[in-house]
């Protein structure tokens, strides 16, 4: 799969990443459908803000649930998803 990778002020690189993998029982795989440059992104990317090297972006996404953990009650395969801009704990407003 490939992902975009912040490496330092303005050193964006598009590259393969491994395949993510179910480890905790509560894990989802999403395949990515789209994804969005977010404005906290745009801090480490300016060199605004200091970020651990090399660091995955894109933590704004939609995208269709592929493999879920044992323990995943709340949405299924082949479920359409989207992904908050901070956390997603599916009880709260933004989930809803």
């Amino acid at each position: 799969m490939r992902g975009a990778v912040l490496y330092g002020p303005r050193d964006l690189r598009f590259e393969e990443r491994a395949a993510p993998t179910i480890i905790a029982p509560t894990d989802a795989i999403v395949r990515i459908s789209v994804t969005c440059v977010c404005g906290s992104d745009l801090w480490p990317y300016r060199g605004l803000q200091a970020s651990s090297d090399p660091t995955p972006m894109g933590h704004e996404y939609c995208g269709i649930v592929e493999e879920i953990g044992s323990g995943v009650r709340t949405v299924r395969a082949g479920q359409f998803v989207i992904g908050s801009f901070f956390a997603s704990d599916n009880t709260c407003p933004h989930c809803h």
